[in-house]
């Protein structure tokens, strides 16, 4: 004996919370990727003078001036927010095609991306991949001037690292010139002037979990032709227990996401 299938009115009981539940974590990463964008980049700073004092124990190689911890990626974040709104996507079209026979198949290209879908959750679906599109559009990229690798050694995926930029420290110092020598009638006139000397090399480490603007951009146009496919579907299609087994969200994902491989 097959696993009873939920009720229709059983799924509608929790539908408001699954939706509210999407809604909540994608306003939160809009939220990070506008004002916390730091916790996408990491840096280390050091230091290396070019004299030292020995005899006062000082050393002469790199010193750590300050670092920070790259917290998280990009990619890593759609990930989530992904999985998170799949929930409400998946959710929705269990509603709905338990609420219609009227379907049409989601084309991309002339292939059949996801097939035989509900005509009123392509309306759904629609509005979902709107709300989508304003998180990616506020995906951060980094600076597209520096020249960024991949960082094999990093504890996480799609994390890049800049080349180091090297700058010199400089100290005031006093120097002395002497403009006229001393006699015996007079002392020697002495000019003194005061001049920035280098006293070591300072260089920066940075990390980024940021999109390149090319990957945002590729990203937008995928999730544009998957929009506008849903659209024509939507005007193909014509005009109980609810099948939860029918997903549709990771299939959806993985096509958006696979703009950033």
């Amino acid at each position: 004996m097959g696993t009873k299938q939920p009720l229709l009115h059983e799924i509608l009981a929790v539908e408001q919370e699954v939706k509210a539940n999407a809604e909540r974590a994608r306003a939160q990463l809009i939220d990070s990727f506008r004002t916390k964008q730091s916790h996408y980049t990491g840096i280390r700073r050091t230091f290396r003078p070019f004299s030292v004092d020995e005899s006062s124990g000082e050393s002469g190689g790199e010193r750590l001036e300050a670092e920070t911890r790259l917290a998280k990626t990009v990619p890593d974040e759609l990930t989530a927010i992904l999985r998170e709104v799949g929930k409400a996507i998946d959710l929705g079209l269990q509603l709905d095609e338990a609420n219609t026979r009227a379907r049409a198949d989601i084309i991309v290209d002339g292939e059949v991306l996801v097939a035989d879908v509900p005509a009123t959750f392509l309306l759904q679906l629609e509005r979902r991949l709107k709300e989508l599109s304003a998180v990616f559009k506020e995906a951060p990229t980094y600076d597209p001037v520096r020249l960024w690798s991949p960082d094999a050694s990093a504890d996480k995926k799609h994390v890049l690292r800049a080349e180091p930029v090297t700058t010199i420290r400089k100290q005031r110092a006093r120097k002395y010139n002497v403009m006229v020598e001393a006699t015996k009638e007079h002392p020697a006139q002495v000019d003194i002037v005061e001049v920035d000397e280098p006293v070591g090399e300072i260089r920066s480490y940075e990390w980024t979990g940021m999109l390149s603007v090319g990957k945002k951009a590729a990203l937008l146009e995928q999730l544009d032709r998957l929009l506008g496919a849903v659209k024509q579907a939507r005007s193909r299609a014509n005009t109980v227990e609810v099948d939860s087994s029918r997903k549709m969200a990771k299939t959806l994902a993985d096509f958006l996401l696979a703009a950033l491989a």
